[in-house]
């Protein structure tokens, strides 16, 4: 099992790959806004923090009360120690899958499909249309506000993918295939380009996020030697 510095460590590079719009930092705490779409980019990454959870928990609620969101939590090994505790004394409840962070050093791979280092409309309705979200300027801030190297992958029609460079680590998100389009090899054929396109970039290392009940997507990454490093859930306000 890993230690709660080595999830941390983790965790702070999914960060880097997944920035909310709107972001605002808590005594070592991350809270951030997308107008709901998507868990990570509506939550707090808890990992640091020296002052007592109770308060930043006070503040947090109203955060997220003023957006209209309920206050939602990342929850790993590395949360502030007491965070847990406190949050289920006031009713919060776990909410959607629990979700794997799955690593591997990067194999080689070769790239079949052309990259683009922006989404274009289409990319992004096929992504968002997977998810049932409708404000593509959020979604498109979503895909694009990370500090690192970026580049999307598509299939017309089909498929689509994202990858993000930071440093050493190489993050896969935001795979979709459109179900008319599955078990034709376009996930393989997307990830394929986008490790090939990290190696290119100097990435040794790939890092994903996965639901733990997602049986065919992990077994597509472990063919290329993903597996879990540690697992995260959400604590959600009553």
């Amino acid at each position: 099992m890993p230690s709660a510095a080595e999830v941390a460590e983790l965790e702070a590079v999914g960060a880097d790959l997944w920035v909310a719009p709107e972001v605002q930092e808590l005594d070592g705490w991350r809270l951030r806004f997308a107008h709901g779409m998507t868990g990570r980019a509506n939550s707090v990454l808890p990992n640091a923090g020296a002052r007592g959870v109770d308060e930043k928990i006070e503040h947090v609620e109203a955060w997220y009360a003023s957006r209209d969101l309920p206050a939602r939590y990342q929850m790993t090994l590395a949360a502030q120690p007491g965070l847990e505790a406190a949050l289920l004394a006031r009713g919060y409840e776990q909410r959607g899958d629990t979700v794997g962070i799955e690593i591997a050093t990067l194999p080689e791979t070769t790239a079949s499909l052309d990259l683009a280092s922006e989404p274009d409309e289409e990319w992004i309705e096929l992504w968002a249309g997977s998810r049932s979200f409708d404000r593509l300027d959020v979604a498109h801030a979503l895909l694009t506000g990370s500090p690192g190297e970026t580049a999307f992958a598509r299939i017309d029609g089909a498929a689509v993918g994202r990858a993000v460079a930071v440093g050493r680590w190489l993050g896969i998100t935001s795979m979709a295939t459109l179900p008319a389009a599955r078990r034709r090899g376009c996930a393989r054929a997307i990830v394929e380009s986008l490790i090939a396109w990290g190696r290119a970039r100097a990435c040794t290392h790939g890092l994903l996020q996965v639901e733990t009940t997602n049986e065919p997507a992990r077994a597509l990454y472990a063919g290329y030697g993903f597996a879990k490093h540690h697992e995260y859930r959400y604590l959600v306000a009553p």
